[in-house]
């Protein structure tokens, strides 16, 4: 299926990837060597594709799975597990603060330009570029609960975002999250990774570690991995399933998964009572 990327999903792609065709891109092409843990796709910002599909294109002979989760087993798992979180993020729900510089800061990062600068062109100066930047991130439609702060080596983006979301159609609670995979990644570098993103609750006060970890032991718990096979197609509701990608063996050439992001015809509903609980579909 084929169409005009402003119709498939209206919001700029947040991680640079080439376009291959109409809608489809590379899933990753972070480094081989590098785990990408549970999430759903585009947690970090207000609008995210509800219908994803990957196809399998070429697939390695050892590792480089897909890990699959249910974010609905995470939600309830949490709120047995965790029960205080869980009431503290559907009190006060996350901001989620980005850092975008003009160079890539991290592999399987993004570019100022990657993210918002779609409109940009050669040749424009600063003033033109920030204000295409600017009406990128106002697509968000989301009012007070986005803003930015420009800065001497990039910009701040911050989100005020509900992490528990409802399905559509169900009305069953999901925890549509990547801070699992944030903590994860942190481990690993935390101070050169904060820098770069910062996650808290929407009162600015920091996610107490304990409850990262529990919420990735949970997830280690309740994922399966699914092992391509070239020409495997995977699809999948964003709204009530994290995915991740394995490490593997061999070049980075032996695994190539490509991704088509589709938006669904209405948005995941509320789960707390604040305005910020609701994300709504980005403006033309």
């Amino acid at each position: 299926m084929g169409c005009d990327m402003e119709i498939c999903y209206k919001t700029p792609i947040v991680v640079g990837r080439p376009l291959l065709a109409p809608n489809v891109a590379p899933a990753s092409d972070a480094p081989k060597e590098v785990l990408i843990y549970n999430h759903n796709e585009s947690p970090q910002v207000p609008h995210a594709p509800e219908n994803i599909f990957f196809y399998g294109h070429r697939a390695p002979k050892k590792g480089g799975e897909s890990p699959i989760s249910s974010s609905l087993e995470l939600f309830n798992r949490a709120q047995q597990e965790i029960p205080d979180f869980i009431a503290d993020l559907a009190e006060k729900g996350i901001l989620s603060r980005v850092t975008y510089q003009a160079e890539r800061q991290h592999q399987g990062g993004s570019t100022l330009r990657d993210a918002f600068g779609k409109e940009i062109e050669d040749g424009d100066d600063e003033e033109t570029q920030r204000k295409k930047i600017e009406a990128q991130i106002a697509r968000y439609g989301r009012g007070k609960h986005t803003t930015w702060e420009w800065a001497d080596d990039g910009l701040v983006l911050t989100h005020r975002l509900p992490v528990i979301r409802t399905q559509r159609g169900t009305n069953l609670p999901t925890l549509f999250t990547g801070l699992a995979a944030y903590w994860k990644r942190a481990q690993s570098d935390i101070e050169a990774r904060r820098k770069v993103t910062q996650q808290l609750f929407g009162d600015g006060m920091p996610i107490p570690d304990q409850y990262l970890a529990n919420l990735a032991k949970i997830t280690d718990d309740i994922r399966v991995l699914h092992r391509w096979q070239e020409g495997d197609v995977l699809v999948y509701d964003n709204t009530i399933a994290q995915h991740g990608r394995e490490p593997w063996e061999g070049e980075q050439s032996d695994r190539v998964v490509m991704a088509g992001l589709f938006d669904g015809e209405s948005v995941p509903g509320a789960y707390g009572f604040g305005d910020w609980a609701q994300v709504v579909q980005a403006l033309d």
